[in-house]
């Protein structure tokens, strides 16, 4: 599927967005609500509207949601479009072609592969080191001291 320059100019913009917040994209991208959205906005742009209506996600919500996401560089906002009730709405669409998750030995490794086909790996420690020396039970005595 080819891009448009306007889409290609949008998920550069964003690919920079999420350079600049990698830890906290590592943390949202795998939240459920997150998920839903990046999938309802693969195949096509939507306005906010649309997407609560295919995701069942509460339009308020949804907007937070959105906005968190686009913050993030997950979502680029490529134009605006005429609407019946509120004027303009802008359009979203997701930058992401694709990621993968792998969890082993206390590490979490996501890998991104975005819209134009740049990627980035994301790698999060979520276990920490414990001094080769110390068991468990010399910790809870040093603590108790």
């Amino acid at each position: 599927m080819r891009i448009s320059d306007q889409e290609e100019m949008c998920i550069l913009e964003a690919i920079r967005t999420a350079n600049i917040y990698r830890e906290e994209l590592a943390s949202s991208i795998i939240d459920a609500p997150v998920l839903t959205i990046v999938a309802a906005t693969a195949r096509r742009e939507l306005t906010v509207r649309e997407i609560s209506a295919i995701t069942a996600i509460p339009l308020a919500t949804c907007y937070k949601i959105v906005e968190k996401m686009s913050s993030l560089g997950l979502l680029a906002e490529i134009g605006k479009v005429r609407t019946s009730t509120r004027g303009k709405a802008s359009m979203y669409t997701t930058t992401l072609k694709c990621f993968s998750v792998d969890i082993s030995s206390g590490i979490i490794e996501i890998s991104i592969t975005w819209k134009n086909g740049q990627t980035m790996n994301l790698t999060k420690d979520i276990c920490q080191t414990v001094s080769a020396s110390s068991t468990p039970a010399e910790e809870v005595n040093q603590v108790a001291e």
